[in-house]
């Protein structure tokens, strides 16, 4: 026979500061699933519950977006695409003018 297993409750406030530490610490650490690990041992919730609430805070994934959000994302991306190339193109023509002494 399994043993039962008791499940913690966890209020959405935790959850969403673990959620905030997570993203915190991701860029500090090799992985965001070392920083779910990190969290998940500071709170005593098992990794895959900090994964989850960290996965439900993004929204939904590209795998369950329909056609129509597809393409208000596709197009929300192109537009950023472009507003960083134009800022690329400005920032390289005031390094070039610098460089010449204008």
């Amino acid at each position: 026979m399994m043993p039962h297993r008791s499940y913690r409750r966890v209020s959405p406030e935790v959850r969403q500061a673990a959620v905030a530490q997570v993203i915190a610490l991701t860029g500090k650490l090799r992985s965001e699933s070392e920083a779910c690990r990190v969290v998940a041992d500071q709170i005593g919730v098992h990794t895959n519950s900090v994964r989850n609430w960290v996965r439900a805070a993004e929204g939904p994934g590209v795998e369950r977006m329909d056609a129509l959000a597809l393409r208000r994302k596709v197009t929300l991306l192109q537009q950023q695409l472009a507003a960083a190339a134009e800022m690329n193109r400005t920032l390289v023509e005031t390094l070039n003018d610098a460089s010449r002494g204008v």
